[in-house]
């Protein structure tokens, strides 16, 4: 009888010494100091779960941080661990406050890299399911991590945190964002985030045109379809100050709703079945297309096999990893591809894709613009939508100038035309052929009619401009100039890349001019003065007008006597491909 009595007394303390695994601070060494993070493990934790990090905001702790956000209510159920770590950088970096993050090195990022290594060591936790949320200044070292450690964190979850580094979107592979905000925040406020929002939905290559829908006090705006089935959304909280809360709407709630579709994979993670993502989402003519599933198998099952599907063609069948198969030469047009997960039981699930392939992108016409000269924003490169540019929708707007494409041209009096309804992370290219090394100056014609309107230049992907702000000019046909420089180009082939950063801005044109003066080699050889060669002559626009057959010297004359109206156009020689612009008085 004491036997037993001291065997359950002894069962009871081990009863209570399991009941959670751990729930406190600790400590580890990393970058040469001894850093803090308080760790939750449930008592329910089995090997290979999900690791929640949370950071604090500036001079605020982790203890604020878990009173407010409730991680662990929701580890026990979810089975999770749970890390709050202790920011020091502040005081301690040399800066004004007390607590905070290191958002301009790799102290803060080797220390979340360093928890992730001891959470693997001692709960064995699945490192392709790490997922990172910070709120305030720990929401804009969220953003620092997607620059920093994307390949290490599975998905991202800032709260009240804007990008405070530069608003570069740059990271190591496509990753999900879900971004919850007050309205009323007067600390990071509210009126910057849609704009965030949508520079990380372009950089994934989400679908520009969100999903919108409200609930009981929040609205939801979410970014669909990006590369690996990436979704950037934006949950805004009416009224809410700058607080993590989940008083009203419940933040982590949402933040573990949207977490748990992703690993560091690509593609979204199941409870069970298959996923399908493709690379790229979108091809050029002839284009090659990676297929990539991803298996999820119920418990007790094991895989059978995976068939990929072209339509109802079977490409290949694999039944071990890699899941990925590869076509190769497909033609303009869409397809439809499918995976077919199989298990040891017989049961099937499916996972569809849609693909399309485009035309090559090309000059407008086939004429490349100028340089020197002017890039008129009607004449866009041809290749369609995703290839030439993106608009948010497929509709012209104007619908007299390139009718049956997305970008909105607006037609002036004049019978000019400029692009218009603009709105932001929309894009357009533009095939250039310079003419000599050169640095260029460049000015671009810009009107809007609202304020906070704004563009960027990119020659080559490299930015030739900052954001540009258009000033309100009273209407969309008042055209301002902005000017900058482009810094040395190579003679030859570039694209110009405009960008537009905020709602609605008309822009008619971006006129370049080289900065030295430059004279023409070998002109009496590629036209020769004597004889007569035979020319397409173009608009400066780039469309097609006739064919003449003149010496060099005579085409403006020619052109004027077959009745041409006066103004400048592009003469390109048919024996050398080489193109002049011609002024017609």
């Amino acid at each position: 009888m004491k036997r037993t009595f001291i065997l359950l007394i002894a069962a009871l303390f081990s009863v209570v010494a399991t009941a959670a695994k751990f729930n406190g601070l600790k400590s580890i060494q990393t970058g040469g100091k001894n850093r803090q993070y308080f760790l939750y493990v449930p008592d329910c934790l089995t090997d290979n779960r999900p690791l929640i990090i949370s950071c604090h905001g500036m001079n605020q702790d982790y203890n604020y941080q878990k009173q407010q956000t409730q991680w662990p209510s929701f580890a026990d159920t979810a089975n999770f661990v749970v890390v709050y770590p202790v920011g020091i950088a502040g005081k301690a970096w040399g800066m004004g406050f007390d607590t905070g993050w290191d958002l301009d090195g790799m102290s803060d990022v080797n220390f979340m890299l360093d928890i992730i290594e001891e959470m693997k060591k001692s709960y064995n936790i699945d490192e392709t399911r790490v997922y990172l949320s910070g709120f305030s200044l720990g929401g804009a070292f969220t953003y620092y991590m997607i620059n920093k450690a994307a390949d290490k964190i599975a998905a991202f979850g800032p709260i009240s945190g804007y990008n405070l580094m530069g608003g570069s979107t740059a990271s190591s592979r496509p990753v999900p964002i879900c971004h919850v905000h007050g309205t009323a925040d007067g600390t990071m406020p509210y009126s910057g985030i849609k704009d965030n929002m949508k520079k990380y939905a372009q950089a994934m290559k989400c679908n520009m045109t969100p999903v919108e829908k409200t609930g009981n006090g929040y609205s939801e705006q979410r970014y669909t379809d990006g590369d690996c089935e990436t979704e950037v959304v934006l949950y805004s909280v009416n009224g809410r100050d700058h607080e993590p809360s989940n008083n009203g709407f419940n933040t982590s709630k949402a933040l573990w709703t949207f977490f748990q579709q992703y690993t560091t994979g690509c593609g979204k993670y199941a409870s069970t079945g298959v996923s399908l993502s493709l690379s790229p989402n979108i091809g050029e003519a002839p284009a090659t297309v990676t297929l990539t599933a991803q298996a999820t198998l119920p418990e007790g099952t094991s895989l059978k096999s995976i068939e990929f599907y072209q339509g109802d063609k079977l490409i290949e069948t694999v039944t071990s990893e890699p899941f990925e198969v590869t076509v190769e030469d497909l033609e303009i047009g869409k397809y439809e591809f499918s995976a077919v997960m199989t298990d040891s039981k017989g049961k099937s699930y499916t996972a569809k894709k849609s693909f399309e392939v485009k035309a090559p992108q090309a000059p407008y016409n086939g004429v490349a613009s100028m340089l020197p000269g002017a890039v008129e924003m009607e004449n866009y490169d041809e290749g369609g939508e995703g290839m030439a540019y993106h608009d948010s929708d497929d509709q012209n707007e104007g619908k007299s100038y390139r009718k049956n494409e997305g970008v909105d041209i607006e037609e002036f009096e004049t019978g000019e035309y400029a692009i218009g309804w603009t709105k932001a992370g929309e894009w357009l290219e533009y095939t250039l052929e310079v003419k000599y090394d050169d640095e260029y100056t460049w000015t671009a014609y810009a009107a809007s009619g609202s304020d906070g309107s704004s563009f960027k230049l990119y020659i080559d992907e490299k930015a030739i401009s900052e954001a540009i702000s258009v000033k309100n000019s009273g209407d969309w046909k008042t055209f301002r100039e902005y000017t900058g420089k482009t810094g040395e180009l190579e003679k030859g082939k570039h694209i110009l890349k405009v960008s537009i950063e905020a709602d609605y801005v008309n822009i008619d044109k971006v006129e370049f001019k080289a900065v030295n003066e430059h004279q023409d080699v070998g002109v009496s050889e590629i036209f020769a003065q004597d004889a007569e060669l035979e020319f397409d002559i173009y608009t400066m626009q780039g469309v097609y007008v006739k064919t003449i057959t003149v010496r060099e010297n005579a085409i403006a004359d020619r052109l004027k006597n077959i009745g041409f109206n006066a103004g400048a156009y592009i003469a390109r020689t048919k024996q050398n491909e080489r193109s002049r612009i011609v002024i017609v008085e």
